[in-house]
């Protein structure tokens, strides 16, 4: 069945198992305030340029703009409205859903991902997603480091969590609170390779957010460290009394974190725990000022 017409009205609309609804582009369309429910089997085409949906008047399920363009593909899920906003050659398509993504090991440069909710999406685009208040984007940010810039795109490739794009590449907009991150825009992203997309941690924005007068303030005391040393100590030209300290692996994983770090006569020490051999990056914060030192454990 195909339902399609340039002005729409409906107290509510269902689109069923096999049915095509289209909605050209500057259509007048209202839901008197219901989402569009789309069943599995059924498509929802919106013609590119599209700029239909608010967060009363979305489409529940898996939408599809049509052609090249700049388009809003307004989906969403269980009360949430979450626009994807698509550049795209060709058609593209997308759905949401409020639940926590499937679980998987981060890729490289992949700090954290987040546990909230993801999007399928397939076509060719630079795509834009959004967060709110809900999204649990403050936790993500501030237990991955503190860099709102670090907020980036990841999707799920073979049961690992990749960057959609370049790291360092991201666009933000917004706060922690309410915003939205958009993939490289001179760059789209063959949305066809990954199963999943929410959002993730670029670790080397984190990385590279570094005060260099804050970072020459502090050096390590042990460097290298040996395996049998129970310390990681470290020397600071001024006494704190509230450090964060974060340790990255070299692949910009956080592997030890630790808060609340004081000083005494101008040394100070975290427990090394029990990390391996290798190169690491330890990471001293405090007031928004960041250093970068680089350790070797032996």
């Amino acid at each position: 069945m195909l339902f399609g017409g340039s002005s729409l009205e409906a107290q509510s609309l269902y689109i069923g198992d096999n049915s095509v609804f289209y909605l050209g582009n500057g259509a007048g369309f209202t839901t008197s305030d219901n989402v569009v429910e789309v069943a599995d089997n059924a498509d929802f085409f919106v013609e590119s340029g599209n700029t239909w949906g608010d967060p009363q008047e979305y489409a529940d399920g898996s939408l599809t703009a049509l052609g090249s363009g700049t388009t809003k593909l307004p989906v969403g899920d269980n009360g949430v409205y979450a626009p994807v906003f698509a550049d795209h050659s060709g058609d593209v398509t997308a759905e949401y859903f409020n639940v926590t993504p499937a679980a998987g090991s981060n890729g490289q440069g992949v700090d954290a991902v987040g546990e909230v909710e993801y999007w399928e999406l397939s076509g060719n685009a630079v795509i834009t997603l959004p967060w709110n208040s809900d999204s649990g984007m403050e936790q993500l940010v501030n237990d991955n480091g503190g860099v709102f810039n670090s907020i980036s795109i990841v999707g799920l490739n073979n049961g690992t969590w990749d960057l959609v794009s370049a790291s360092q590449t991201y666009i933000l907009q917004g706060d922690v609170n309410e915003g939205d991150v958009t993939s490289d825009p001179n760059q789209s992203v063959d949305l066809n390779g990954f199963g999943q997309f929410t959002f993730g941690i670029d670790t080397e924005t984190v990385l590279s957010v570094e005060d260099e007068l804050f970072s020459s303030g502090f050096s390590l005391l042990s460097n290298p460290v040996r395996l049998g040393e129970s310390e990681i100590r470290f020397r600071s030209k001024q006494e704190f009394n509230n450090l964060e300290i974060n340790v990255f692996d070299l692949n910009g994983r956080l592997v030890r974190s630790y808060n609340n770090v004081g000083t005494y006569n101008g040394t100070g020490q975290v427990s090394k725990g029990n990390l391996e051999s290798g190169l690491y990056f330890v990471k001293f914060e405090e007031d928004g000022k960041t250093g970068v030192k680089k350790m070797l454990v032996e």
